[in-house]
């Protein structure tokens, strides 16, 4: 009669770690709404989610073109969103990084990508009256608190 020795070797534990996956979601964009500041130092009449929602979406009726810094942002990173998502995923699996620090470093990375974008600039060009009255060229940096405010949450 042959005896049998099943070694675990870490395989429970790593099937533990896939079914628990999933628990938590990260969110990327400008999260906490609070009065948009003007510049000179006083607060506009719209909140600062409802002015990231005009220049993401568009509002052709007031004349806002659509500048989508988030969703083309994710668009255009894509590819390398997906590539670090395995990485962090292989991580968790591991037991290297739990869930949440791999979504925080996934966030602070989608973060960084769209806030580059702005950096650089979304098309259309402004208008020359708004260049006038704002004193720059650069399509949604004004005071730099839209840019500032876009972050991430691991829920």
């Amino acid at each position: 009669m042959s005896k049998v020795t099943v070694k675990d070797q870490g395989a429970n534990e790593l099937l533990r770690r896939a079914h628990r996956g999933g628990d938590q979601t990260v969110r990327v964009g400008v999260l906490a709404d609070q009065p948009k500041k003007e510049r000179g130092g006083g607060v506009g009449t719209l909140s600062l989610v409802e002015v990231a929602a005009l220049h993401e979406f568009g509002a052709p009726g007031a004349g806002i073109p659509q500048r989508s810094f988030i969703r083309a942002t994710v668009d255009a990173h894509r590819d390398e969103i997906e590539a670090l998502q395995t990485k962090l995923a292989a991580k968790v699996l591991t037991g290297e990084i739990d869930e949440k620090t791999a979504l925080s470093l996934l966030g602070a990375k989608v973060v960084a990508f769209v806030q580059n974008t702005i950096n650089a600039g979304i098309a259309p060009p402004l208008k020359p009256e708004t260049i006038d009255r704002k004193g720059s060229s650069k399509p949604l940096i004004d005071v730099g608190q839209l840019k500032s405010s876009v972050t991430f949450e691991v829920r």
